[in-house]
């Protein structure tokens, strides 16, 4: 099951939608969801995805999870990782935490935060390391 899939499932679930019923808001047959849902489809077009992201009211980077971030900085590359699962408990409000590999430097972010805010606040922290 990819990301994505997991994602749309969370927030159809938070939100008390079935199947059926999120199908209903994009105007797309309630297999397509079952479909992306359960994995048996070869992927998701960004039209697709776009509508489910405005049925389920998030940005369509949202709906995608991830657990490693590759940036450039200052001549270099970085990789940030999740760490959430080896960090408890997370300070109040922090959902992720974040390692950024080989440097010793963490730090935690909250809800829905996307890849841009990971790598600005990584930036942020090299810079502080001088």
């Amino acid at each position: 099951m990819s990301p994505i899939q997991i994602r749309i499932r969370e927030l159809r679930r938070e939100q008390g939608l079935t199947q059926v019923q999120l199908a209903e808001r994009c105007g797309m047959p309630q297999s397509t969801i079952s479909r992306i849902e359960s994995g048996t489809t070869s992927g998701v077009d960004f039209h697709t995805l776009d509508c489910v992201a405005d049925a389920l009211g998030v940005h369509p980077a949202d709906l995608v999870a991830f657990n490693e971030v590759v940036f450039d900085y200052k001549g270099r590359s970085y990789v940030v990782n999740d760490i959430t699962r080896e960090v408890a408990p997370l300070p109040d409000g922090a959902t992720t935490a974040w390692a950024i590999r080989d440097t010793g430097v963490t730090f935690e972010t909250g809800s829905g935060t996307r890849p841009g805010t990971v790598i600005r606040k990584a930036k942020k922290l090299l810079a502080g390391r001088g």
